[in-house]
């Protein structure tokens, strides 16, 4: 244990949600808790040791949790499926620092840059600060203000795992396009969480981890596969959704053609191509040389075309004018 934590006071306070989606994107699998708590003690005496999370959807966490002396706080999700977590967790942080001066060290386990405002109000009265969060989803704002960082890693990364082999990098591909289509099978055919997937292939391999064939995510493996097509359920591209291609579900035209935006909501929009009289459904994780947001309408972009089972979407998205006047 560092001598500036030896006799230090610990609350830990556990965003369950960020951890659980942290883990599986990163490292194909459930977090831990026994190594996040092993991880806490070496900062000093843990007075209190809390996980929020919605335990409705995570209720196979809660007896591993329990196990590991962890206390589950049960944070509702909203009538419109919105979580307020960071909310509950801030205002009992708070609240708890407050009520509890012998308390001097906040251990956050979460990446989420939202908890900015609870750490500054946390060091602005003298309590130290230190994050625990799986590197890759660790927001960098945070790190310039807490007073360490502990890195969260699976056990099996200590060991060093198996030595990359290239010529099984088709066969790795060959079991993860087979993985998802028995998913796919499962979920009558509809696009499959990828934290599913994660967990779907640990379940069939323990030994497989896309990390020996050099991806830092999972996601990023998906992503080169051919057969698999890939789609983000939010703006910050957080959380991915997958399935496999199969003959015109998903075929590229290639050509570049010319259009103007005539439509732009929460995420998607449409194209009127400058041939033709049909709008073209675009996503905005298919603009590129920028973001949905640089978009408005009356913008003239270039753009080439897929087919999919629901009929044509643009990709490649790039402005090359703006704004015609043209009014949605």
């Amino acid at each position: 244990m560092e001598q500036v934590y030896k006799n230090s006071s610990v609350a830990v306070f556990i965003d369950v949600e960020n951890i659980h989606y942290s883990t599986l994107n990163s490292y194909a699998e459930t977090p831990d808790w026994s190594r996040i708590v092993d991880a806490c003690k070496e900062y000093g005496r843990i007075a209190s040791i809390q996980a929020f999370g919605d335990w409705i959807n995570f209720s196979k966490e809660v007896a591993e949790i329990q196990r590991n002396g962890i206390q589950p706080v049960f944070v509702p999700l909203s009538q419109d499926g919105k979580s307020s977590l960071d909310c509950y967790l801030t205002v009992s942080a708070m609240k708890l620092f407050f009520q509890n001066n012998t308390i001097d060290t906040l251990i956050l386990a979460s990446g989420d840059r939202d908890y900015i405002p609870l750490i500054a109000e946390l060091k602005a009265i003298g309590k130290q600060v230190i994050i625990l969060a799986v590197p890759d989803t660790l927001s960098r704002d945070l790190t310039r203000i807490v007073d360490k960082v502990i890195p969260y890693t699976p056990r099996s990364e200590e060991n060093g795992g198996l030595p990359i082999q290239a010529s099984d990098k088709k066969s790795a591909c060959d079991f993860v396009v087979a993985t998802l289509k028995g998913l796919e099978s499962s979920f009558n055919h509809r696009w499959v969480n990828l934290a599913t997937i994660g967990l779907e292939l640990k379940k069939r391999d323990p030994l497989f981890t896309h990390k020996k064939f050099n991806y830092i995510k999972l996601v990023e493996m998906l992503d080169d596969i051919p057969q698999v097509e890939l789609k983000y359920d939010n703006h910050e591209k957080t959380i991915a959704l997958a399935r496999t291609v199969e003959g015109d579900v998903a075929e590229v035209t290639g050509k570049a053609l010319s259009g103007t935006i005539v439509n732009i909501k929460d995420g998607y929009g449409f194209i009127k191509p400058d041939v033709g009289w049909d709008n073209i459904f675009f996503h905005y994780s298919k603009v590129i040389n920028g973001t949905i947001a640089d978009l408005s309408v009356g913008d003239v972009v270039s753009y080439t075309t897929y087919n999919t089972e629901r009929g044509e979407n643009a990709e490649n998205i790039s402005r090359v004018a703006v704004e015609k006047g043209i009014t949605p």
